[in-house]
C-alpha cells in the first residue's frame, strides 16, 4: 500500500454518521406498545418449531440451532451498517486508490465519509420501515435470525392475519435462507466472490457508482414500482462481466425462489391460513434487504416476476424429481441453474439428471 493511503477501506464511510442517520430515520410508531412485549419469547418458540420442518423439507441445514432476535427498526438499521460496508468493499477500495496522498486526500476522504455515511444510513433507515425479518449472511451472525418486531405486528394487524400463523410464516422464510447458506458450505463464498469480481471489474467512475448505490430509495418503497434508479447499462459490460452479472442474477433468483417454494411447502402442512396470507401479500415481495441493495447497486432486475420464476423453477423440479431434485440445485456452484435454465427447468434437469 502506498504511503499515506488509508489502511482501512471502511474509513471511507463514516459509520458514526451512518448509525446516527439510520437511527433517526428508523422511526418506530409502536415504541413501548404492549403488543411487542411477548414477541421475543414467541419468536423463540416459533423458530425452534419451524427450523426442523425447514431442514426436513430442504434436505440440508445448519449444524447449530437458530437464535431468534427481535429488533426495533433502529436496531435493525444500525445492525446492517457494517455488513453493507463489507459488501461494498470492492468499490470502497477503488475510491480509496484514487484519493491523493497528503492533506488534500485527507480532506476528500473526510468529505466522502460523511456523505456516504449519511446516504447509507438513509437507505437502511428507509428499508427498516418495511422489512419483516432477515438472515444475515455475515458469519459473525450465523446463529441469528432477525425479526423487526413493529413491522411484524403492524402487518399482521393491517391484514387481520392470525399472529401465530403469520410469525411462523415469516420465520420459515428466513430459516430457509439460513439453511441455504449454513447447510451448503460453498454458497456464501460463491455469492461474495461474484459480487467482488463484478464490482472490481467495473471501469465506471467508482465514486458515482458508490453514491448511486447508497442514495435513499424512492418514497414509494415498492419493488418494481418503476421509480428506482436506472440500472447500469448492460451494454457497458464486456463479455466476461456479463457472465458474472448473469450468474449473480441467477443465484439470487434461486435463493429467493427456493425461499418462497419452501415457505409454501412447509406452510401447506403447518400453517392453516397460509393461502390467505399469500393472497393478501400478492402485490408485495419477500425480497430481503440484500436484494434491495444489490438491485440499486448493480441494476439487477430482481423484482417480483423474477422471484416468481425462481419459485416456478422449483415447483417444476419438485414435480419431476422430488426433494432430491430440489436439493440437487444446491450441490455446488456448477449445479446452480443458469437464467435460461430457470426459465426452462427441463434444460437443467437434462443437464444435472438428479
Amino acid at each position: 500500500m502506498p504511503a499515506g493511503k488509508h489502511p482501512d477501506r471502511r474509513g471511507l464511510v463514516d459509520t458514526g454518521v451512518a448509525l446516527r442517520v439510520a437511527g433517526r430515520l428508523a422511526i418506530d410508531p409502536m415504541e413501548g406498545s404492549y403488543l411487542l412485549q411477548d414477541l421475543a419469547s414467541h419468536f423463540a418458540e416459533l423458530v425452534a418449531e419451524a427450523e426442523p420442518l425447514v431442514v426436513e423439507e430442504a434436505g440440508f441445514g445448519p449444524s447449530t440451532p437458530a437464535r431468534a432476535r427481535v429488533m426495533s427498526r433502529s436496531e435493525w438499521a444500525q445492525a446492517n451498517v457494517s455488513s453493507i460496508i463489507t459488501l461494498l468493499s470492492p468499490l470502497l477500495d477503488k475510491v480509496d486508490a484514487r484519493i491523493p496522498d497528503g492533506a488534500a486526500g485527507g480532506f476528500t476522504r473526510k468529505a466522502y465519509g460523511s456523505a456516504l455515511g449519511a446516504q447509507l444510513g438513509g437507505v437502511l433507515g428507509f428499508i427498516s420501515q418495511r422489512v419483516l425479518g432477515q438472515y444475515e449472511i455475515d458469519p459473525v451472525n450465523a446463529h441469528d435470525v432477525w425479526f423487526v418486531g413493529p413491522n411484524v405486528v403492524i402487518t399482521e394487524r393491517r391484514f387481520g392475519f392470525v399472529p401465530r400463523d403469520f410469525r411462523l410464516w415469516v420465520a420459515t422464510h428466513e430459516l430457509t435462507h439460513r439453511a441455504q447458506f449454513e447447510g451448503n458450505d460453498w454458497l456464501r463464498g460463491y455469492f461474495m466472490g461474484l459480487v467482488h469480481d463484478l464490482l472490481s471489474s467495473l471501469e465506471l467512475q467508482p465514486m458515482s457508482l458508490l453514491e448511486r448505490a447508497l442514495k435513499v430509495v424512492s418514497s414509494s418503497g415498492s419493488s418494481g414500482s418503476g421509480n428506482e434508479s436506472t440500472p447500469i447499462g448492460i451494454r457497458l459490460l464486456d463479455e466476461e462481466q456479463r457472465k458474472i452479472f448473469d450468474r449473480l442474477q441467477a443465484m439470487m433468483s434461486v435463493v429467493e425462489g427456493h425461499g418462497n417454494f419452501l415457505m409454501d411447502a412447509v406452510g401447506a402442512a403447518a400453517i392453516p391460513t397460509q393461502a390467505r396470507m399469500r393472497r393478501s401479500l400478492q402485490s408485495g415481495s419477500w425480497e430481503g434487504p440484500l436484494g434491495k441493495v444489490m438491485r440499486r447497486l448493480l441494476g439487477l432486475d430482481l423484482k417480483r416476476a423474477q422471484y416468481e420464476e425462481g419459485q416456478k423453477f422449483f415447483d417444476a423440479v419438485s414435480a419431476a424429481a422430488g426433494r432430491d431434485g430440489v436439493r440437487a440445485a444446491f450441490g455446488n456452484a456448477e449445479s446452480l441453474p443458469t437464467l435460461e435454465e430457470i426459465r426452462s427447468p427441463a434444460l437443467w434437469l437434462a443437464r444435472i439428471g438428479p
